[in-house]
């Protein structure tokens, strides 16, 4: 019998692996250990070799590889993420939507700290920032204050792939164009999904997806 591959690894999620990147090349250096580079579409051969994968992440490509990642037959939620080279401080609904975010770090931040939190990450550990962690407390003790308890929700096999969607932070332009479907039936569907869980907007749905997603 095969054993399972149970070693956690960073790899370097890139739109082009072969596009040099000075930021992740320092970044490499200062963690003296080789960070393989992969694009999108390497996470479906990759995926069953490494199920325990951490994926590091440009700030500045985020959102295209997201898109990209969207239109896979994976779960993007399933990876840990470390995202670098952010500019500013981001939004509440930026964050919740970056699901299993275990590292994340400014374009000013130090090569040498970054790595030593990616080696903190590799062995389990989460390493944000403490006003990232304090908006994310402070947001999910809202939630349960008024959502205190899980609630068995109907959702149809296109209303999860909508909520999959909203999880990758995509607008309701891109999700009609991942589904081959129009802007007026996503919005219809929103209208459902956000009934359904009892919630008044996509922060709020990402927030249960993340939730009660994780593992479907």
């Amino acid at each position: 019998m095969k054993k399972t591959d149970y070693s956690r690894t960073i790899y370097a999620l890139c739109l082009d692996k072969e596009a040099p990147c000075q930021h992740f090349t320092h970044i490499e250096q200062a963690y003296r250990k080789t960070i393989p580079k992969i694009e999108v579409e390497d996470l479906l051969i990759a995926s069953p070799q490494h199920p325990h994968k951490i994926l590091l992440i440009d700030y500045r490509h985020y959102q295209e590889i997201m898109t990209k990642v969207m239109t896979l037959p994976i779960a993007s939620n399933r990876y840990e993420i470390i995202v670098f080279n952010v500019e500013k401080r981001l939004v509440t609904e930026e964050l919740i939507s970056m699901g299993n975010l275990k590292g994340l770090y400014y374009r000013d931040d130090d090569k040498n700290d970054i790595a030593a939190g990616c080696k903190k990450i590799v062995d389990g550990k989460n390493c944000l920032p403490r006003n990232i962690l304090c908006q994310l407390l402070h947001y999910y003790r809202h939630i349960v204050s008024h959502h205190p308890t899980s609630v068995s929700v109907d959702l149809t096999s296109r209303e999860v792939q909508i909520l999959r969607s909203l999880q990758t932070g995509a607008s309701n332009s891109k999700i009609a164009e991942a589904h081959f479907i129009s802007e007026f039936t996503v919005k219809s569907h929103l209208y459902q999904i956000f009934k359904k869980l009892a919630v008044k907007n996509r922060v709020q749905a990402i927030a249960w997806a993340n939730r009660n997603l994780v593992n479907q």
